[in-house]
């Protein structure tokens, strides 16, 4: 026997990189992995559709909110860099809250939203991200490398830097082609997402580097695929070409595909200093309140 609920929701998006945000704070919730499948579906009708569905609960043991993660295809993941800064948006925007703690199965992050044009929901949120992890447990590899910072995945690709900035990510550079990143993010990020060294799965980002301050990127996100930004992957590829002193830091505008013209506006503006801080900030915008019917087998939580 099926049950019908309503579930009110939000839709924000960080340069395309689009968001469901359900507010649990004051109920109960626990998604299916179904339930967010269909909540996700880019055909569904009032919804629209998601990269990523973000649930709000109450602060676990600290922080001011805890956020659950799901990717479009109902899997739970730790960390999510542009969500991040929507959720801040959303108390900004809610709750008039400049500063926030936000929890996530990948550590608690530190966020800081300006709110620039209040009146079109536009906001642009900082967030101080935790410090990369390089060892190839930790990332996690299936074996063991003492070099993680040029990882062969296929022979015909230049060589990966890996590391976790919450999340597993491959980070790779390519010829400053044009399309190239585009290219090889669609043409072979599905295939890499689930490669044998990945045992959860990874982030597979291509970058090309437009200028010493500036870098173009493309990312295959796991359990989404190809998105039109990403905040993870914009500081994973940031932090690698930093350490590998392929840029100049500490500061670095990512382009991503949402970023139309090259223009200066539609970036993430990452800043990175060694063992420092990792510092990630750019617009998010509001797109619609709705109302979402939720279907449920009886004795499923909703």
């Amino acid at each position: 026997m099926t049950t019908n609920t309503h579930i009110a929701f939000t839709k924000m998006n960080g340069l395309g990189n689009d968001f469901i945000i359900i507010d649990a704070r004051t109920q109960s919730l626990a998604l299916t992995h179904a339930q967010v499948q269909t909540l996700s579906a880019r055909n569904h009708a009032t919804t629209k559709g998601c990269d990523q569905l973000l649930v709000l609960h109450p602060p676990r043991t600290h922080g001011d909110v805890f956020m659950q993660i799901f990717n479009q295809d109902g899997s739970e993941v730790e960390a999510c860099g542009n969500g991040t800064r929507a959720v801040a948006a959303y108390l900004a925007r809610t709750e008039a809250r400049q500063d926030v703690q936000i929890d996530t199965l990948g550590g608690l992050l530190s966020a800081h939203t300006q709110t620039a044009e209040p009146a079109n929901g536009n906001y642009h949120p900082s967030v101080k991200m935790p410090l990369p992890v390089f060892g190839w447990a930790d990332i996690p590899l299936a074996q063991a490398h003492e070099n993680t910072a040029a990882i062969t995945l296929a022979a015909d690709l230049p060589p990966a830097f890996m590391v976790n900035v919450g999340n597993p990510h491959a980070v790779m550079f390519v010829d400053a082609v044009a399309g190239a990143p585009a290219a090889f993010a669609g043409q072979r990020g599905a295939s890499l997402e689930n490669h044998a060294l990945f045992p959860q799965g990874a982030n597979i980002n291509f970058a090309t580097r437009v200028a010493p301050t500036i870098l173009r990127l493309d990312t295959w996100e796991r359990g989404a695929g190809l998105t039109q930004a990403c905040g993870t992957g914009a500081c994973a590829t940031v932090i690698a070409a930093i350490e590998t002193q392929w840029v100049e830091g500490p500061h670095i505008d990512v382009r991503p595909p949402a970023n139309r013209g090259d223009n200066a506006h539609d970036v993430i503006r990452i800043t990175y200093r060694p063992n420092q801080e990792l510092i990630m900030s750019g617009p998010v915008s509001f797109e619609f309140d709705g109302l979402a019917e939720l279907e449920s087998q009886m004795g499923d939580a909703t």
